[in-house]
């Protein structure tokens, strides 16, 4: 496994909450799946929303005050953050010292990126993430920005060398980038494209109203009517990507993959399945999924 992300996992987290990343396109009005899930696994009692990824962030917040009350929560507030200024505002710290879980919503990561990005709200996220049981849940861009490196753009032609832009992430999952949306929008090429760069050689793709939920000790659960992609480039028998120019294919061979259904459980430390309880899905399920 990359040296980073022993190094990261070796940590001595105290009290580390609960990771989950949902690949977007979450059922938030009928079954809400994942997010009833969300709620089970944190306990949330206090859930603070950041819609600022989008570009309708009120209306959006909205829609994730009215179904994670409805699932029971007793607390939920939004933190309608537009600047980085909005990010040292005492009333919206305090209440992020108070919640017990922060969901980031869709949007774009770049945007989400430059207005928490390195201010209070991002140090008290990751901080209390890491030492006071701050669990952080996000889907699509609110997924894509805990990872670190985050990558954007590039949907296409990922396999073409440059067409793939990475930056800083939120660093609460070092060494692994996180995609969303990932078989819908056909994302494999971008995830590889980015991992035969060698900045990290792990990745994961979250497919839509789908969720993988990583526990305190770094195994996770899936959950969800998609199914997750963890890829892992880091023995690769042939990769071009550093002998060839800007806009160039990429040619590469032996890519290590795998495909997590709904009950599979999977270990980030060793990179492996250790469990799958598969479901039999309905065929009225199947139909709607393919339309």
């Amino acid at each position: 496994m990359h040296s980073t992300l022993n190094l990261f996992m070796s940590r001595k987290f105290e009290n580390r909450g609960h990771l989950i990343l949902i690949g977007g396109a979450e059922d938030r009005t009928e079954e809400k799946v994942v997010l009833s899930n969300v709620v089970k696994y944190t306990q949330a009692k206090n859930i603070v929303v950041i819609p600022s990824a989008s570009g309708y962030p009120v209306g959006l917040g909205e829609d994730y005050f009215y179904a994670f009350s409805k699932l029971g929560v007793p607390e939920v507030h939004i933190l309608d953050l537009r600047t980085p200024e909005d990010c040292t505002k005492p009333e919206h710290l305090e209440k992020l010292k108070k919640c017990d879980l922060v969901f980031m919503t869709g949007g774009d990561q770049v945007r989400l990126f430059n207005v928490i990005g390195n201010t209070p709200v991002h140090n008290i996220i990751r901080e209390r993430s890491f030492h006071d049981g701050l669990s952080v849940a996000g889907t699509s861009a609110g997924a894509a920005i805990v990872s670190n490196p985050m990558i954007y753009d590039g949907n296409m032609l990922g396999l073409y060398k440059g067409r793939v832009h990475f930056s800083e992430g939120l660093g609460l999952l070092e060494s692994i980038t996180v995609d969303t949306h990932f078989v819908a929008r056909g994302r494999l090429g971008r995830l590889t494209q980015f991992l035969c760069t060698g900045i990290c050689n792990l990745g994961i793709g979250v497919g839509e109203n789908t969720g993988l939920f990583i526990k305190p000790d770094f195994t996770a659960d899936v959950i969800g009517t998609g199914m997750v992609t963890v890829v892992n480039t880091g023995d690769l028998s042939y990769n071009n990507y550093h002998s060839i120019v800007e806009d160039m294919p990429i040619s590469i061979q032996g890519i290590e993959s795998g495909f997590l259904q709904h009950g599979t459980s999977f270990d980030l430390k060793t990179w492996k399945i250790i469990a799958s309880n598969p479901v039999k899905i309905s065929s009225e399920r199947i139909k709607a999924m393919e339309s």
